[in-house]
């Protein structure tokens, strides 16, 4: 439409009416990043109020024709009962503009069903405990190629999508209904709503618990292990339980956790891990806990820890418990193989060996960077690298019978086992190497796993 008005937002607005019907807060929409303080609707009641009352003046100051062209288009396709008023009173016929353009679904405004949305959503979180929440949309695909074809056409830099704006107004009524407040980062649950299928989904976000366990008898791995003949399934080689151990580390914790928490499964994430045969003594191994779908999110983690404890029979310890993130989860892994492990360990040689030469060793080894290839024991299950590792600090002391005692400070993911053992040159150097004589690891502990 040509138009006297020279402002750039009204000329839009007045073009987008002439070719389609837009309701207020849609209309407010496409202009949502332009003074923001306000709401769309109030946006786009103010941009056709504008527009009546320009419309209006027109016709009192004697340019009928083009205020009664205005008056039509807001009356009409602008569904504006204040420019419809007008209208009627200056005897101006329009034509009823029907349904919004940009939120009619082909039974209603999708912003009509919010309230009733919401009090679906709100049924569904009856027995949970939460304290935060957040609201998505999974929105109208034909909705959003309006919205889009509406962009392209006129040029729209400040325009808002639909699913944002529908998720913040529920998000409004939510909030109001359940007491609760929204958050952006962390929520602790997600209310999703279809707008296609009229569903709401709610997603429970999991709880994370970190803390440190201690591994009190040898023998117990720490993931669950299957067993190799039928993966789990159940067979004669393991009598029918499907499995390699019967016990885990993460099973111990991450079932206690799962139970208490309400949770429907649980997964379990530490700052690396020791072989099945070696104690983690110590202050313990950092390990987070993470518990799905929890219906409880404000544990008692005291009662938590005498639980794990009391539960795992003292072949395991946990302690210092506490709520934390999917960040530090994360960090733990990637740690593992930067931050620093203690090892106290007994190596057999095969000849006795004098303390002058353990002295050489401890020397030679301390602050120096070896080279390990990927050990035969592990190559079956893990990439065949060849991997450079600090060895910090080493402390040998000669006991009878060809043992040693050693004392290992070494960069995590050192294979020690095989810095003792060599494991046929694939470890170089190695004490064996140094010595050279065979040495075989006969017992180890980790002591301390120093995680940033």
């Amino acid at each position: 439409m040509s138009t006297p008005i020279q402002n750039r937002v009204l000329d839009i607005a007045l073009n987008m009416l002439e070719q389609y019907t837009i309701c207020d807060r849609c209309l407010g929409r496409q202009f949502a990043w332009l003074s923001t303080g306000t709401t769309n609707s109030e946006r786009g009641h103010s941009l056709k109020l504008t527009l009546s009352m320009m419309a209006d003046d027109e016709l009192k100051s004697g340019n009928q024709e083009y205020g009664q062209k205005v008056l039509v288009l807001l009356a009409g396709h602008g569904l504006f009962a204040p420019a419809q008023a007008i209208a009627e009173k200056n005897m101006i016929e329009y034509d009823k503009g029907g349904e919004c353009h940009l939120c009619y679904d082909g039974r209603r405004s999708v912003f009509d069903s919010i309230s009733e949305i919401s009090r679906r959503a709100a049924a569904l979180v009856k027995g949970i405990e939460f304290d935060s929440f957040l609201v998505g949309t999974i929105p109208n695909p034909q909705l959003d190629e309006k919205q889009d074809e509406l962009r392209a056409k006129y040029s729209l830099l400040h325009a808002e999508a639909l699913k944002s704006d529908f998720s913040r107004e529920l998000g409004k009524y939510l909030h109001e209904i359940l007491n609760k407040e929204v958050e952006f980062e962390r929520p602790h649950l997600v209310f999703i709503y279809d707008m296609v299928d009229d569903k709401v989904r709610l997603q429970i976000n999991p709880v994370f618990i970190f803390g440190r366990y201690q591994k009190l008898v040898r023998g117990i791995p720490q993931s669950r292990w299957d067993c190799k003949a039928c993966r789990g399934k159940g067979c004669k080689q393991c009598d029918g339980t499907g499995r390699l151990y019967p016990d885990s580390i993460a099973e111990y914790i991450g079932n206690v956790a799962q139970r208490l928490l309400k949770g429907s499964k649980f997964k379990f994430h530490a700052a690396g891990r020791e072989d099945i045969d070696v104690l983690m003594l110590g202050e313990g191994r950092p390990f987070v806990v993470e518990v799905s779908e929890p219906r409880i999110r404000a544990p008692d983690l005291k009662s938590l820890m005498r639980t794990i404890n009391k539960e795992s029979r003292k072949r395991i310890k946990v302690k210092d418990l506490k709520i934390t993130n999917r960040e530090q989860s994360q960090k733990l892994k990637e740690d593992a193989s930067t931050n620093i492990k203690e090892y106290l360990a007994i190596i057999k040689t095969e000849s006795p060996v004098e303390k002058s030469e353990l002295r050489r060793v401890e020397m030679e080894l301390s602050g120096s960077e070896i080279e390990q290839r990927t050990p035969t024991r592990v190559s079956h299950r893990r990439s065949d690298l060849v991997r450079k590792k600090l060895i910090h600090e080493v402390r040998l002391k000669k006991l009878k019978d060809h043992n040693i005692e050693a004392f290992f400070k070494v960069q995590g993911g050192t294979y020690v086992k095989e810095l003792i053992s060599g494991d046929d040159g694939r470890t170089d150097p190695s004490i064996a190497s140094k010595l050279g004589i065979a040495c075989v690891c006969k017992k180890l502990d980790v002591t301390a796993v120093y995680s940033g």
